[in-house]
């Protein structure tokens, strides 16, 4: 092995095992050379006049680091949540921002077009410029439906991803009427005000979703119940004024016989403190909402009467 190729292996090898054809150029490479190792499977071109090394990283990362390195590109956008563990799923497409009048034009990637980035608003992930938790949300709030975007928003603020304030404070200096998304965005931060409490599992957020979407008063989550310090001082939601408590019961946590026992404990504690208690399971909130609807519902007229 010659020492230009050395030089481009060990260069990608530091580079997230990307090179690009200028740079294996300008560590001495021929382009004759280039092809040819190329073709003897040295080096693989993941894109136009981008190399990648035989078994780096995942087709997506690579994908990524060459629009990033072609470009001046940073990950954004659907690409950027899966980076910071905000989604569970890679987006179908790799998803990059680049700095307005910037070339746009990569096969395979979705490339969007800002003016307001700035280096605040950038971190870094293995090696790839990311912009950051707070910045991704908001220029999410450009391409994702209401629903998908408030998943995403809660799932962030509890995982402790994102801090409201800190998002709040962002978008004041960068949200402004015409910006796509603001409005939408908007709306959902001051539905949840710096003293929300987001769900923190799926079933909560589905349970959450079903009371919402049936114009259901919204219940305080993560209600810290003063009965239950000795136990767990936490009930899933609650209707304070109405001295109602609701749990959802995942599938997985409740075959647990010493959870079970626990919740025993927990509901006797409720009753014997004054306060009503319901329950739903995975299979109630995902199959028969309207019956879970309901129950709410009457549990709540129950106590106006």
């Amino acid at each position: 092995m010659g020492d230009q190729l050395r030089n481009v292996i060990d260069f990608a090898g530091r580079h997230g095992g990307v090179v690009t054809r200028s740079e294996a150029l300008a560590l001495g490479i021929s382009a004759r050379t280039l092809v040819r190792r190329v073709r003897d499977g040295v080096l693989i071109e993941i894109k136009e006049g981008v190399y990648a090394l035989p078994g780096s990283n995942d087709l997506h990362v690579l994908d990524l680091t060459a629009a990033c390195r072609k470009l001046g590109a940073v990950v954004s956008h659907q690409s950027a949540a899966y980076l910071h563990g905000m989604v569970g799923r890679r987006a179908t497409k790799p998803t990059v921002s680049v700095l307005r009048n910037r070339s746009k034009d990569l096969a395979g990637v979705t490339v969007h077009q800002m003016g307001d980035l700035s280096e605040d608003q950038v971190v870094t992930i293995g090696g790839l410029r990311v912009t950051s938790p707070e910045r991704t949300i908001i220029d999410l709030a450009a391409t994702l439906a209401d629903r998908a975007l408030a998943r995403i928003l809660d799932n962030a603020l509890a995982s402790g991803i994102v801090a409201f304030e800190t998002l709040m404070d962002l978008f004041e200096r960068i949200g402004r009427r015409g910006k796509p998304g603001t409005a939408k965005l908007r709306k959902l931060l001051e539905a949840r005000g710096y003293d929300y409490r987001p769900p923190e599992s799926e079933l909560e957020r589905r349970l959450l979703q079903i009371l919402t979407d049936a114009d259901l008063p919204r219940p305080e989550l993560q209600f810290r119940a003063p009965w239950l310090r000795r136990i767990n001082g936490r009930v899933d939601m609650a209707y304070v004024d109405q001295r109602l408590v609701i749990e959802g019961d995942s599938r997985r946590w409740h075959q647990l016989s010493e959870a079970f026992e626990t919740d025993r404990l927990r509901d006797n504690a409720t009753q014997l403190a004054g306060w009503r208690i319901l329950r739903f399971t995975w299979t109630e909130i995902t199959t028969n909402p309207e019956r879970v609807v309901t129950t709410v519902r009457r549990a709540l007229e129950l106590e106006r009467n």
